[in-house]
């Protein structure tokens, strides 16, 4: 991993008491006003905040402007820290701008049809991109920040029927919507002249103080502190690590409720990273195509560890396409009422009763986004502390992952519209899957290293031969793209495509380990480098031997599944073997 910090920032955001609420969200709306109105003006100056990074932002910020409305220095400090990291990260994005703007052309737009609109070609996307990358050999930027960039290029493409020639273009001013204020400008919780902030821990509280603006605008202390309980997990980050600056945020609920939550924001050690020459197991894992995961652990003698695992989300899939049908159908009302209200005058009662409309539409797609939101942040740290448990269980200290340069839609949806609403939906979960393994590593002293996927669901991982896919085990009359089941016509291996990616996902990962353990270095393989070993699998938890356990002996065989008497209700056995070997091995 890229990153050889030894310390990680964590964040954990706390309500505010509700006798502080009031003064609070007047301080955010206040600091709010003054960090837009120095976004405004700063923005013109964006390639300045790119050439220099080092050191606090509310430095860079003054050397450029004071407050437009001066209520303390310190107070000043804070909010111009905010606009000087929004300015940093709108400047490094502008860089990705530049480099891929070369690239835009109409190939990433696919023409409207009779049965399709217009959209994006996500295929021709992904090659250019990858080419790209392939020739900024000295820039780190992640292929995931230049397809994101590239993402908003389309969308500009389809609203103004063209590219944007500059990123003013393409972004606008990031003014904020909410109020947000970081207290990293000031003196420091004992000393602050914007804030102060003391913990007790054993008495599980913290004491929090701060200026703002009465309702006359007059600025003050609170005279009282208030007094903050702290949740058992913070409390034991606190007592392990250093609480850094916090950062006072705006809230709102799908009701329009407003409040003011504090992060605490805690920074502790990371553990060590295992040395190279003590790893020596590695977990594999897939984006599957009928599944959200699949993970199988291996060995460095290419032996498989285990079973594989599968993480199938059930009806996931299903409630989140809905909630977007929903959000998209709400959009449309929206839009319809808005253009509605327009063409009246401006005196016409009903207008009042448009408006109120639209904001009833406004909060009820609110409310969807944060009910989808919610439910991919909850699977994505589910799966994510799944991945990290079976690392754990089968003693793999590297985790190998297939990378997010594709992103399939799983085969759950019917026809293009189902399959586009899956991707939509695994495009953003697994960005935040991956997101959160990084994170995650980096905490836990886990190694993390991603594989390109090209190939690993239709290579044999016994004999490492180009392998076909079809829909099941027993339909091999016509190949399919995206089947489920994988057969090697050379060695006769067949399995499920998603269990044989991850087992080949975890092949390359080997072929990483073993090339650090003999040089130091390593480079990342393909699928079909000699370097990637065989993967044995007959005798590694493969088959699961269980005895008879109901009055007939013999089992009930159909097609690659074997039904045992006394099982018929709760369980079966399943093979890859040839059904006669399956019963020998079975008993």
């Amino acid at each position: 991993m890229r990153d050889s910090r030894p310390h990680q920032l964590l964040t954990y955001d706390v309500r505010l008491p509700d006798e502080a609420q009031a003064d609070a969200l007047r301080l955010l709306d206040a600091s709010k006003a003054i960090v837009n109105q120095a976004l405004t003006l700063l923005w013109p100056d964006l390639d300045e905040f790119g050439r220099e990074r080092v050191g606090p932002a509310w430095k860079q910020v003054g050397k450029y402007m004071g407050s437009p409305q001066y209520h303390g220095d310190r107070q000043w400090r804070c909010e111009s820290e905010t606009v000087g990291r929004i300015l940093r990260q709108q400047a490094e994005r502008k860089k990705t701008f530049e480099l891929v703007q070369p690239i835009l052309s109409d190939g990433f737009i696919r023409p409207k049809t009779e049965k399709r609109p217009a959209g994006k070609n996500r295929p021709g996307i992904k090659e250019a991109i990858t080419a790209l990358q392939k020739s900024l050999e000295e820039d780190e930027t992640s292929f995931v920040a230049l397809q994101n960039v590239v993402e908003q290029c389309c969308n500009h493409y389809f609203q103004q029927d063209c590219f944007p020639s500059a990123y003013e273009e393409l972004q606008s001013i990031p003014l904020l919507s909410v109020g947000m204020l970081t207290y990293a400008g000031d003196d420091g919780g004992a000393k602050g002249q914007a804030y102060r902030l003391a913990l007790d821990l054993d008495a599980g509280v913290a004491r929090f103080r701060f200026r703002y603006p009465d309702e006359a605008g007059i600025w003050r202390w609170r005279i009282v502190d208030t007094i903050i309980p702290l949740p058992d997990r913070v409390k034991e980050r606190l007592m392990r690590g250093e609480l850094m600056a916090p950062t006072l945020r705006e809230e709102h609920r799908a009701d329009g409720e407003r409040f003011a939550v504090l992060d605490f924001i805690v920074e502790v050690e990371k553990t060590d990273l295992p040395a190279w020459e003590n790893v020596e197991r590695v977990l594999g894992a897939d984006w599957g195509v009928h599944s959200l995961l699949t993970a199988t652990a291996v060995d460095e003698t290419s032996s498989q560890v285990g079973r594989p695992f599968w993480l199938n989300t059930g009806g996931f899939d299903g409630r989140q396409a809905r909630t977007r049908r929903q959000i998209d159908e709400l959009k449309k009302k929206s839009a319809s009422y808005e253009q509605l209200r327009d063409a009246l005058p401006e005196d016409h009662p009903k207008r009042t009763w448009y408006t109120q409309r639209l904001a009833l539409y406004r909060r009820e797609i609110d409310r969807c986004w944060r009910k989808y939101e919610q439910r991919n942040r909850a699977l994505a740290h589910l799966a994510s502390n799944v991945l990290l448990l079976l690392c754990q269980i089968y003693g793999c200290s590297l985790l190998s992952m297939e990378s997010l340069k594709t992103l399939k839609s799983t085969g759950r949806g019917r026809g293009v519209r189902g399959r586009w609403r899956n991707y939509r939906n695994n495009s953003t979960i697994r960005g935040e899957i991956w997101r959160l393994l990084r994170y995650k590593c980096h905490l836990i002293g886990l190694r993390f290293h991603t594989e390109s996927p090209r190939g690993t669901s239709h290579t044999c991982p016994r004999c490492g031969a180009p392998a076909t896919t079809y829909r099941s085990p027993s339909d091999r009359k016509e190949a399919v793209k995206w089947g489920r089941w994988m057969w090697c016509e050379k060695c006769q291996y067949n399995g499920d495509r998603d269990y044989c990616a991850s087992v080949n996902i975890a092949r390359l990962g080997i072929a990483y380990l073993t090339q650090m353990k003999q040089t130091g270095r390593a480079r990342s393989c393909s699928i079909s480098d000699p370097l990637i070993k065989p993967v044995t699998y007959t005798g590694a938890g493969a088959v699961l031997l269980l005895p008879p356990t109901g009055s007939h002996t013999r089992p009930i065989l159909s097609g690659k599944i074997c039904y045992y008497p006394g099982w018929l209700g709760s369980a079966f056995l399943q093979s890859s073997q040839p059904k006669a070997v399956f019963l020998r091995l079975c008993g």
